[in-house]
């Protein structure tokens, strides 16, 4: 690796180049902050007391238990190797000692939960129906397998035919064949429906950009393609949407509405847990069938994992 560390580099390189070159190159930005304390406090990793550990791994600026998790596996890990090389004469690995939930940033929390009140506030703010409609079917469970070409095929097969306007039921299908069907409220079956017949899509969420020679956003023609309800923009464009259109879209999304915590993924927990919520305030308590319910209403397969990022959230918004 290039990077140079001031604390016990040569066992650092060899443990970089004991991993897969895309693991390396994230773990050398861990070790690289593990370094800065250690010549902070003159003394190697391994040997920090627990309340150095502590303030330690408050630097890495965990953002969710998920990514403080990750942080602490390769903080434990990398501890392992140098006990596994002979250089902690104690032989204790006290990182295992960590308290997740200690260091996770409430306020980056937080922002990355969109309650239902605030999607009310973004979709106001998006001027086209296609990005209004991504936020809320995001926000009620419609997503699909989040594997590499398939991420968000549920809403990139949804077609008009799929829309019952009668009893507000959607259908929908995964590209493996798999169907599942959700009931939603009839303002997103409005929604659907007026995404499908928008024939015009703005750019630049209608603002007026800073270039002198366009005196308006530009508008770009929606062309049909069979019955889909989200078709790429451009008078000679005759496609369904695909993933990484809706993420560029998402990354734009993100500054109209000017949260940067802002993605596909913070959106559908988000209405988990606001499902969860709504839950607790109508019965005083969440159980495990009602985690399961959520989940299967989601496609989602963790309901203990969905039990703990509630757990998260209930001391900061259940005041």
């Amino acid at each position: 690796m290039d990077m140079i560390y001031n604390i016990d580099n040569e066992i650092k390189q060899e443990y970089l180049n004991s991993k897969p070159t895309a693991t390396a190159e994230s773990d050398s930005f861990i070790l690289r902050t593990i370094d800065e304390y250690e010549q902070l406090v003159n003394k190697p990793v391994y040997n920090l007391t627990i309340s150095e550990f502590d303030e330690l791994f408050s630097k890495f600026g965990n953002t969710s238990k998920s990514s403080g998790d990750k942080n602490k596996s390769i903080l434990v890990t990398y501890i392992n190797f140098c006990i596994s090389k002979n250089f902690v004469l104690h032989k204790e690995n006290r990182a295992r000692l960590i308290d997740i939930t200690k260091h996770v940033s409430k306020q980056a929390l937080l922002n990355k939960f969109t309650s239902r009140e605030k999607l009310k506030e973004y979709q106001k703010i998006l001027y086209n129906e296609q990005d209004q409609l991504l936020l809320e079917l995001l926000f009620i469970g419609v997503r699909g397998k989040t594997i590499e070409n398939e991420t968000l095929e549920e809403i990139i097969n949804l077609s008009i035919d799929d829309v019952d306007f009668d009893n507000n039921i959607i259908k929908l299908k995964q590209n493996n064949g798999d169907i599942r069907t959700i009931k939603v409220e009839s303002s997103t079956v409005e929604l659907i429906k007026n995404t499908y017949e928008q024939e015009i899509y703005i750019e630049n969420n209608g603002e007026i950009t800073n270039n002198p020679r366009i005196s308006e956003p530009r508008k770009s023609i929606i062309n049909h393609v069979e019955n889909f309800v989200f078709r790429i923009p451009g008078k000679k464009k005759f496609e369904k949407f695909h993933s990484s259109l809706f993420n560029s879209r998402i990354t734009r999304i993100k500054g109209w509405v000017e949260n940067s915590y802002l993605t596909v993924t913070t959106i559908y927990e988000s209405g988990m847990i606001q499902m969860v919520m709504d839950i607790y305030h109508k019965k005083g308590e969440v159980t495990k069938e009602d985690y399961i319910n959520i989940c299967d209403r989601f496609n989602y397969s963790y309901p203990f994992k969905l039990k703990e990022k509630f757990v998260q959230y209930e001391e900061l918004l259940l005041k």
